[in-house]
């Protein structure tokens, strides 16, 4: 839909926002038809959605029996009520998580730093903080996707000598409690290995910091940006009616 990394994620945080506000199906419905026509858009990413989705429907069950205790406890309403309120919940959690994961399955973390990072080149400020608050977001944002893959592997190895073919939730739990704490200070110690590196090298005594990939936003991507937010807050205004 949108080529500009920036426009996209405006596109998709206001769908997010404006879902969250809705109080009703009704409200609700403009969004539901936005949400479908994003992912026919973007129907190559459908997949990676599925995934990010998975784990809410696998805990969707411990989650409605504990909010039904609570609204038992704390208030005077009907089962068909509560039930009504949680189901309506649980839909727009899933359209605005689904939304975001949209968003990230189509533009790469590295991107999306760039496109803040771009925008603060341009300003020509020297500023040292704003510059270490990207370096540290980047090196942040990166930091998950490498413990993922380090656990995937740890698991891919123990299936392919055999100690185990497939594993349950709880035995992932059970494994995930022995070995992500040494992943973890594993990344930690490659990080301040990376970060003395670049220390040695000089990176960062030179403010601004240079970009590799600039990205370039122009008046037209503006436009799109006011176009969207007008968007929104229309469809709010007319449902709100």
């Amino acid at each position: 839909m949108f080529k500009h990394p920036l426009v996209n994620f405006v596109y998709f945080l206001g769908f997010s926002i404006s879902m969250l506000m809705t109080n009703n199906y009704y409200e609700g419905l403009p969004y539901f038809f936005i949400f479908f026509i994003s992912i026919f858009f973007y129907r190559k990413s459908i997949q990676g959605v599925i995934n990010q989705l998975k784990p809410i429907l696998y805990y969707f069950p411990m989650m409605l029996i504990f909010y039904l205790l609570v609204s038992f406890y704390l208030t005077d309403n009907s089962i068909k009520q509560i039930l009504s309120e949680a189901f309506f919940g649980f839909i727009k959690i899933i359209f605005m998580i689904g939304a975001m994961s949209l968003f990230f399955e189509t533009t790469h973390t590295e991107n999306f730093i760039n496109i803040f990072r771009s925008m603060w080149f341009r300003t020509k400020l020297t500023w040292k903080w704003p510059e270490n608050f990207f370096l540290f977001l980047s090196i942040t944002l990166r930091f998950y996707p490498t413990v993922e893959s380090n656990w995937n592997s740890l698991l891919n190895t123990r299936r392919s000598l055999g100690l185990k073919s497939g594993f349950t939730h709880f035995e992932k739990i059970k494994i995930a409690a022995k070995m992500l704490p040494g992943l973890m200070l594993y990344q930690l110690h490659l990080a301040d290995d990376i970060a003395n590196a670049m220390k040695l090298r000089g990176y960062g005594k030179k403010f601004p910091r240079g970009i590799t990939h600039l990205i370039d936003f122009r008046i037209i991507h503006l436009g799109q940006i006011t176009l969207i937010l007008f968007g929104y807050w229309g469809i709010d205004l007319i449902v709100s009616i």
